[in-house]
């Protein structure tokens, strides 16, 4: 009896081993399997993201107008009145911007220890510097003066 014992002592023992193996297996193949769905998952949902971008980027801006024949509306100075301008408006020719008057703004004058500085055209520049081609030439409390091609021309504070 006892060889018979240690028989299906060992059967048993062998199925134990075989069902652990079979469930480390199943672990592993579930783990893989997660994996794969939270992959899936994520892929679907980039793609969805992307599909609906691009409806709402078409739907702001429709792919059959071009860039160069949009209208921009402009307001009326009068009647305060949007007014269509076509987008094929005149641009000077390379030749041509030299005789066009560049337009200066001053924003603001400022000193630090012995040093002016000046705010033109929304840059902060100092004497030597140059803004949209034109040189600083000196800045006082209340002026800037500029040399812009030979043409000098001086900027002041409403002070």
């Amino acid at each position: 009896m006892s060889i018979i014992n240690d028989a299906l002592k060992k059967t048993e023992e062998s199925i134990h081993r075989n069902s652990n193996k079979e469930t480390t297996k199943l672990v592993k193949k579930s783990k893989v399997r997660s994996y794969l769905l939270y992959i899936l998952i994520f892929a679907l949902g980039i793609f969805l993201s992307s599909l609906i971008f691009k409806i709402i980027k078409d739907k702001i801006e429709p792919a059959h107008i071009n860039q160069a024949d949009k209208i921009t509306p402009k307001l009326d100075q009068k009647s305060q009145t949007p007014q269509t301008i076509p987008a094929t408006i005149a641009t000077p020719l390379p030749e041509d911007q030299s005789k066009v008057e560049k337009k200066f703004i001053l924003n603001g004058i400022f000193f630090s220890d012995n040093d002016g500085y000046a705010l033109v055209n929304n840059q902060i520049i100092r004497e030597g510097d140059l803004v949209d081609g034109a040189k600083v030439g000196k800045i006082t409390v209340n002026t800037v003066v500029l040399n812009n091609e030979g043409k000098i021309t001086t900027l002041s504070t409403n002070r």
